[in-house]
């Protein structure tokens, strides 16, 4: 009998990104999903522009207080809006918008460093 310690959480690590397709622990996303160390949040994403972004969504992620959100922006990098900036900014929240296959690794290097990091990754 293997005897193991079993703490009852899960880490969502990034195996792989590929255009239209991010896979997290074992399983194949090919749409939006916002995903922090603990949970999956499926086809939702957070825009990295002020006049998409919608307040309550923001303050449900804002609350769950990460100390970096990033922001995968597809396939080219996007700036972020000062809006959204500030906001993040305010909560003393770490903010970064890049492509999303650099969300994906920045995401994991973090993870490793044991940093509660979010991401909101364009598919």
């Amino acid at each position: 009998m293997q005897i193991h310690l079993d703490d009852a959480t899960t880490t969502y690590r990034i195996q792989r990104y590929e255009p239209k397709k991010i896979t997290i622990n074992d399983v194949i996303y090919n749409h939006n999903l916002i995903l922090s160390t603990e949970k999956i949040w499926a086809d939702r994403y957070i825009s990295h522009k002020a006049n998409s972004a919608d307040e309550e969504t923001l303050t449900y992620f804002i609350d769950l207080k990460p100390q970096i959100f990033l922001f995968g922006t597809g396939e080219t990098q996007q700036f972020l809006s000062p809006w959204l900036q500030a906001l993040f900014y305010s909560h003393r929240i770490g903010v970064e918008a890049m492509s999303t296959a650099a969300a994906c690794r920045t995401y994991n290097v973090l993870l490793a460093e044991g940093r509660y990091v979010m991401a909101s990754l364009l598919v």
